[in-house]
């Protein structure tokens, strides 16, 4: 038995656009809505300008970068792939779970999935410590964008309890701006800082430390850093 779908009010259709908003991907949402684009679309940066916060593993992927052009099986393909999963990685780790990253890990898939080397990409993923946070990545996809998991070789096991984090992202978004963070002299020789925005930015940390440790330390000691340089001499 059928039942009909009642239309969803103005006032849902507003909550849906604030949510693709906040989610870099209202231009998404305006091409299949019948109302006005909202925030556009994120301006994700091109393949080539990822980096990772850890120094060895950045220097890591700067070889990587640097010698696969140059090698007999080159792929770049896999070479620009790898760089959208630095980038998704580096944004979940500071910026907290956004969806356009995940979308654009999805795009790229459905559209250059069969020019990827995924043997090598698992290498690179090994190589950088960036094997569990790419599955979680993947994990995201498969269960909440409709992929199949054989669509992804690289995927070994669906990440547990993936399905919840993407509700929480989706329920209760975690919007962290580098300027929330930034010390200033309060009194005399004291410092202080939003304190808010400290706390919110360490449980996302928490969230996400057991995929990728390292760089989670890397993120914070060079998130701290950058804030201590905004102090005036």
């Amino acid at each position: 038995m059928s039942e009909d779908i009642e239309p969803m009010s103005k006032y849902k259709w507003n909550v849906l656009a604030k949510l693709a908003e906040t989610h870099g991907l209202g231009e998404y949402f305006a091409d299949r809505a019948d109302i006005p684009a909202v925030g556009g679309l994120q301006n994700l940066p091109d393949a080539g300008f990822s980096r990772m916060q850890n120094l060895l593993l950045n220097s890591r992927l700067k070889k990587i970068r640097k010698s696969e052009p140059l090698s007999d099986d080159s792929s770049i393909e896999t070479l620009n792939f790898l760089d959208i999963i630095v980038q998704t990685t580096q944004t979940i780790l500071t910026n907290g779970l956004h969806f356009a990253n995940i979308v654009r890990i999805g795009a790229f898939l459905r559209h250059d999935g069969d020019k990827i080397d995924f043997i090598k990409l698992e290498n690179w993923l090994n190589r950088l410590q960036l094997t569990k946070i790419a599955q979680l990545e993947a994990s995201i996809l498969i269960k909440t964008l409709g992929f199949e998991k054989d669509e992804i070789p690289f995927i070994k096991d669906i990440t547990p309890k993936v399905y919840e984090l993407a509700l929480e992202a989706l329920d209760a978004p975690i919007v962290i701006k580098q300027d929330e963070w930034q010390f200033h002299h309060s009194s005399g020789v004291f410092v202080s800082n939003n304190s808010k925005a400290m706390k919110k930015t360490f449980r996302n940390y928490k969230k996400y430390f057991f995929y990728a440790p390292v760089e989670v330390m890397s993120c914070c000691v060079h998130r701290f850093e950058n804030s201590i340089s905004t102090l005036e001499e």
